[in-house]
């Protein structure tokens, strides 16, 4: 609710620091992250997150966790991608654009 509530205000900065403070709850306490006795490319994922974005932007892990996901919000002029490309392999990353009109409903 409060991320909610911080896009209706137009305040990106809470907006973002709340996505960073449900991420790390997420990791610490749900623990979706990874089975225990695996290899761990997901918590990798994130940690490699927050030293490229270095306190701009935000991640998290999102959807399951254990399907290998993380979304990660990504200010111009950071080679977010690129980077995350060439540890995990190329089109790992995908970038998406949200359009100013946010989710619309398509009628057919």
């Amino acid at each position: 609710l409060k991320q909610a509530e911080a896009l209706k205000a137009s305040d990106m900065d809470t907006f973002l620091a709340l996505v960073n403070e449900s991420g790390r709850s997420s990791f610490m306490y749900l623990q979706n992250v990874y089975v225990a006795g695996t290899a761990q490319p997901l918590s990798l994922a994130l940690r490699l997150s927050e030293k490229l974005l270095g306190g701009r932007g935000a991640f998290r892990v999102h959807g399951g966790g254990f399907a290998g996901t993380i979304q990660a919000f990504v200010p111009k002029g950071i080679p977010y991608a690129a980077e995350m490309d060439a540890v995990f392999g190329e089109g790992a990353c995908q970038t998406l654009y949200v359009r100013p009109a946010g989710g619309v409903e398509l009628r057919v």
